[in-house]
């Protein structure tokens, strides 16, 4: 974020495209993570059998570090203090967009065999079902329990005193991204069901887990959209990037959280239906076999 200097007005799409930075807090963090990541990605393919499988979760797990990336050091991040919708893009991008695909590319053994061997085996251990972690994620991954902490966690954040004091403060705006980020991990767990924790939602269920979220997300865009006043007066000093007014620009932002926001929403639903239709399909082909 960069709240506190005012760039000049963006006057081109490659000034845009390549404002990065990866100085700040998130940006280093990420670079660690995703350098652990890769260490433990070459241990793991020396030492085992590796296959289109284990590629193909390599490849989605390095889409969503390319996603964070943009998100924690890129365009996104660097203009976020100037406008509203450059911060809505992020948290979709982070939320709706990379946690998704971090579970879906399951980081999780990669990440221990990037530890060194005692604590590897620590790790190993706390990762089995009677261990602290596992109990602890099987809590916060229950729907009644990561819903509302997701919705509770997106619409807190853009009360307007919360969401000023994270663009005034570097470290409210940390914990603004690091719990936004793991409220959305542990909301999209119950849909994917990554190990250690596999989920126990049909696929019925975890369509309907999804209808419940995309009301209350829906309802805080519109708030934001359909507003006729500004919601959050940090921006009212921010430079006028592409002669948005400020009213425009957040606007503009509820519109993202609105339409892309609800659209992952709606893709995931249908991805979901159809392994529905397939599974009821085999399971009824089996039964006229018998």
């Amino acid at each position: 974020m960069n709240g506190a200097s005012e760039p000049n007005l963006i006057d081109s799409f490659g000034e845009y495209i390549f404002a990065w930075d990866f100085s700040s807090p998130p940006a280093v963090l990420f670079l660690l993570i995703a350098a652990a990541y890769t260490i433990g990605t070459i241990q793991l393919a020396m030492r085992s059998e590796t296959d289109s499988s284990f590629w193909s979760k390599v490849g989605t797990t390095y889409f969503a570090f390319a996603l964070l990336a943009f998100a924690l050091a890129g365009p996104l991040d660097y203009f976020s203090g100037d406008l509203f919708a450059m911060h809505m893009a992020q948290h979709i991008v982070i939320a709706m967009f990379a946690a998704p695909l971090l579970l879906v590319g399951r980081p999780m053994p990669a990440y221990i065999w990037a530890l060194p061997r005692p604590l590897r085996i620590g790790a190993g251990s706390a990762l089995t079902g009677s261990g602290i972690i596992v109990k602890i994620l099987s809590l916060l991954t229950r729907p009644t329990v990561a819903l509302p902490l997701f919705i509770g966690t997106l619409f807190g954040w853009h009360i307007p005193a919360a969401y000023n004091s994270s663009l005034e403060n570097e470290w409210v705006h940390i914990i603004m991204h690091f719990t936004m980020f793991t409220s959305a991990v542990l909301f999209w767990w119950p849909i994917v069901g990554p190990p250690p924790i596999r989920t126990q939602l049909s696929y019925p269920q975890r369509i309907v887990y999804l209808l419940l979220a995309v009301t209350p997300t829906a309802l805080l865009a519109a708030i934001i959209t359909l507003t006729k006043s500004v919601l959050y007066d940090f921006y009212l000093g921010a430079p006028g990037h592409f002669s948005w007014s400020t009213i425009e620009d957040q606007r503009i932002g509820g519109l993202l959280m609105w339409i892309p926001g609800n659209f992952v929403y709606l893709a995931t639903m249908t991805v979901l239906f159809f392994k529905w239709f397939t599974e009821e399909e085999r399971k009824t082909s089996r039964q006229s076999r018998r």
